[in-house]
């Protein structure tokens, strides 16, 4: 008789054989599934961390990645680093928006994209600024091919808007930028080249420039003065000087600014241009501004007590008041403690504050004219202020900017704008007063055009205050 239980034990062990071998081979795909999930999903996250949000391209992580790599295989001799940087880019987005400032960002990337070889990797580096790895080549080569760049953006983004937008650049070679072991160090390369690019500024017809000893010198100096500044207000180094205003007719001093000198214990005279922006970076500009309104203070009381009609004399106020909730209070403070009349005091602020939050700017001028104080909007003309906005603000004196007003009074078109100023500004019941006079030509071309007051080295240089209340006096 057949053993039929035997057979069912042998086909029973056979099944469950087949299926132990079933599910190990399941269990091995799945496994082998998942891993793949997980690498794909490990992929994708290291792409978007190497991903800039806004332009779409590598950032910064990925950038030193690929420059890495890259000076695997080539000479440092042979390779550049540049960064450049999109001027006034916060005026672009506070007028066209931010949405429109983005794809201008993706316009610049598309563009570099576009124009750099294989082996040259760039990325954003912050809001406006982007960072590129160049083949190096002769200083003039950089300088032409990185003017193409800017050249070929400005004609691709005039397709869209038709606001000028210009570039400045920073360069510096890897060869200067080893760190420990003699190693390339990438970060050091990108400050040495934002050294570089800010020493642009305040140079005419000048967009590009190349990291060398010189700049690094001015570095360490600027950081020497910035450490020094505090010590050097306490210890009474700054001074208040007065440059005359004169009225355009008469010639006769109508009233004067207020502005800030250092004479170091330490380095001896500082110039304002080299001190005073380092100050503005750092905030330390504060302290310098309500320095010199106590000063000025002191100095009208002075001339009250003595029983002289004051003239009115305008102070500098930085842009950095403006998120200040104390500002106005202080103020007060001040002049009040020494019991001067808030006419008497002009409150300068410059054409580039109102760039940044007009309307809490505005809001800030009319507490200060309600208060009594004079306000002027200083350097009008340097910059990109709406005409829109002057009939919104609150000022007593428009300030044309030395930079508008030189040069032009030779062409017909540039003594129109001129006039057409002078003549907005009266009709909004402000006056005007003309810097950096330093001509008769100037002079005579303003009485033609009634402008109110003038200042400048065609009648006195800043002086001290005694020397101000010599040449008052002698007037008078």
């Amino acid at each position: 008789m057949p053993n039929y239980l035997a057979s069912e034990n042998g086909i029973t062990e056979i099944f469950s054989a087949e299926n132990a071998l079933i599910w190990i081979i399941a269990a091995g795909v799945f496994a082998v599934l998942l891993a793949v999930i997980v690498l794909i999903f490990f992929i994708k996250m290291r792409c978007r961390e190497d991903i800039d949000p806004v332009t779409g391209g590598k950032n910064k992580t990925r950038f030193f990645r690929d420059c890495a790599k890259i000076v695997k295989k080539t000479p440092l001799e042979k390779l550049a680093m540049a960064v450049i940087d999109i001027d006034k880019f916060k005026y672009i987005n506070d007028r066209l928006g931010y949405d429109e400032g983005d794809r201008m960002l993706e316009r610049v990337h598309k563009t570099l994209s576009d124009c750099l070889g294989k082996d040259e990797p760039f990325a954003r580096f912050s809001e406006d600024n982007f960072a590129l790895l160049i083949k190096n080549a002769p200083d003039n080569e950089i300088a032409n091919r990185l003017r193409e760049i800017f050249t070929e953006f400005e004609r691709r983004n005039s397709f869209f808007i038709k606001c000028p937008v210009n570039f400045s650049a920073g360069v510096c070679r890897l060869g200067q930028c080893k760190g420990k072991y003699d190693a390339v160090d990438f970060t050091m390369a990108v400050d040495r080249c934002k050294l570089a690019k800010k020493s642009i500024k305040n140079k005419h017809n000048s967009d590009i420039a190349f990291y060398d000893g010189k700049i690094r010198e001015i570095s360490l100096r600027e950081k020497d003065f910035e450490n020094a500044m505090p010590a050097a207000l306490e210890n009474n180094e700054f001074e208040c000087y007065l440059q005359p205003k004169y009225g355009t007719h008469s010639h006769k001093i109508v009233g004067a600014e207020a502005l800030i000198r250092w004479n170091s214990k330490e380095f001896g005279f500082v110039c304002p241009g080299d001190f005073i922006p380092l100050a503005e970076k750092n905030g330390f500009v504060v302290e310098l501004d309500f320095f010199i309104l106590e000063e000025v203070c002191k100095l009208l009381r002075r001339w009250l007590d003595a029983g002289k009609t004051p003239i009115v004399i305008s102070v500098n106020q930085s842009r950095l008041h403006i998120n200040d909730d104390d500002y106005i209070w202080r103020l007060r403070e001040i002049v009040d403690k020494y019991e001067i009349p808030y006419e008497y005091i002009e409150l300068e602020l410059t054409e580039s504050v109102f760039t940044e939050d007009a309307d809490r700017m505005i809001e800030i001028m009319k507490k200060l004219h309600d208060i009594g104080f004079k306000l002027s909007i200083d350097d009008f003309g340097s910059g990109y202020s709406s005409l829109n906005l002057l009939k919104d603000i609150p000022a007593d004196v428009l300030k044309i900017d030395r930079e508008f007003f030189n040069g032009t009074v030779n062409t017909k078109k540039g003594r129109a704008v001129i006039s057409s100023v002078v003549d907005l500004a009266k009709n909004l019941e402000m006056n005007v007063i003309s810097e950096g006079v330093e001509t008769q030509e100037q002079i005579d071309f303003l009485k033609e055009i009634e402008c109110n007051m003038v200042q400048g080295f065609y009648f006195a240089k800043p002086m001290k205050l005694r020397d101000f209340d010599e040449l008052w006096e002698k007037e008078n």
